[in-house]
């Protein structure tokens, strides 16, 4: 599993209406809207060079939005998520912080800062922010972020929390591929082996055979004593994969 990081291109148009008694009131007025929509317009600009993977011109673009409002919180998130790629943690930090600082409502900010704290092994602090992403019912990544808080807590070694955040991603999408493969993982390991294999048939329903669910298929068919099933994985395992190095380890001492 990988963290899935979500973030999307919002467009807003604002009107360049001024309003006020004077002229200088309208002047400042219309000033003001100019600015911010110019670091709306930067902050798309930074996102979109940044998927292009013109990381350069995206941080200029992303600077320049927050010259132009630095209380604009998508362009803290999106640069944000820049520094992150550019391994400036400390940067990412600042700039994830201050954009839910801003707009705590982000749910996909929320889940970003979430996957960015775990990845640096600050367990305790990211689930609440991936929890605060699903709390959002209009948010549309909520089954990923579900995903996410799984992978965090099987990464701080609480399978039985991993566990439940993983029923719940199913719960919103019962075809997700990753959240039946690891519970397909996790009950092999819990050796509830019945459940293992139907998790990993629905796995199999939605995503292409790999070596990983290939073997795992092969060991949980071994422990249900199903030799039929253990060789059908192991002939998909020899002809796709052979160098697959769990399953030539098991080749030379027959240990699953």
């Amino acid at each position: 599993m990988r963290f899935r990081l979500i973030a999307g291109v919002f467009f807003l148009v604002i009107g360049l209406t001024g309003c006020g008694s004077s002229p200088n009131n309208n002047v400042r007025s219309e000033s003001a809207l100019t600015a911010t929509t110019a670091a709306e317009a930067n902050a798309n600009l930074g996102l979109g060079y940044m998927r292009q993977g013109n990381f350069s011109e995206a941080l200029t673009k992303l600077k320049r939005a927050l010259r132009q409002n630095p209380r604009l919180a998508r362009a803290h998130h999106y640069i944000a998520e820049l520094y992150n790629r550019l391994d400036e943690k400390e940067l990412a930090d600042k700039h994830y912080a201050r954009a839910l600082q801003l707009d705590p409502h982000d749910a996909a900010a929320q889940n970003n800062y979430g996957a960015f704290l775990c990845a640096q092994g600050r367990y305790d602090e990211a689930e609440p922010h991936f929890l605060a992403a699903v709390r959002n019912p209009l948010y549309t990544g909520r089954a990923e972020t579900y995903e996410n808080a799984a992978l965090c807590a099987s990464q701080a070694g609480d399978d039985t929390r991993a566990e439940k955040y993983l029923r719940s991603a199913l719960e919103l999408n019962p075809r997700l591929p990753n959240s039946l493969y690891r519970l397909a993982e996790i009950n092999y390991q819990q050796q509830r082996y019945l459940p293992a294999r139907a998790y990993l048939q629905r796995y199999e329903a939605v995503a292409s055979p790999a070596a990983e669910s290939l073997w795992l298929g092969f060991r949980i068919e071994k422990q249900n004593g199903n030799e039929a099933a253990a060789e059908e994985y192991a002939r998909q395992l020899e002809r796709s994969w052979p160098a697959y190095a769990p399953w030539r380890q098991y080749q030379k001492d027959g240990k699953l």
